[in-house]
């Protein structure tokens, strides 16, 4: 009986995660979906990053945060194998599809990372920029409730 239960609780909890999982905006989906994809790949165009960005980048789990009464989503992703050289991270409205981000770039000699802003609106400009550089450093993951502003 033991083992049924077991087996019973593993499937019931794997099976859920795995239908989270497969619901949750990642940057891949926004470079594939019809209704996305246009609008990311005008903020990578002519930025010279990386195709792992749009293709095969390492994504990790989204956050939502506010801004000004607005719900956004922010995603990250990283260099498959390395991904201390070479981070990104978009914020997206899923209202008004609007997307923007930062990427990031280390200098491994020196230590200094280079940062690119990608199409950060003026209504974002403090706030946005803060909620993206500290969802680059991971800030973000370990203080969620600290980045919802009014």
């Amino acid at each position: 009986m033991k083992k049924i239960l077991a087996v019973f609780l593993l499937t019931t909890f794997g099976l859920s995660t795995h239908a989270y999982a497969q619901d949750e905006v990642t940057i891949n989906k926004l470079a594939t979906n019809q209704n996305t994809k246009k609008a990311l790949e005008k903020i990578v165009a002519d930025q010279h990053l990386p195709k792992w960005i749009t293709q095969a980048g390492t994504d990790s789990p989204t956050q939502k945060v506010k801004i000004k009464g607005n719900q956004y989503l922010v995603m990250t992703s990283c260099k498959p194998h390395d991904c201390n050289s070479q981070k990104v991270a978009f914020i997206y409205e899923p209202t008004t599809k609007k997307i923007a981000g930062v990427f990031s770039s280390m200098n491994e000699k020196d230590g200094s990372e280079k940062l690119k802003w990608l199409s950060v609106p003026d209504n974002l400009s403090i706030d946005g920029k803060t909620i993206l550089f500290a969802a680059l450093t991971g800030s973000l993951d370990n203080h969620p409730n600290d980045f919802n502003f009014k």
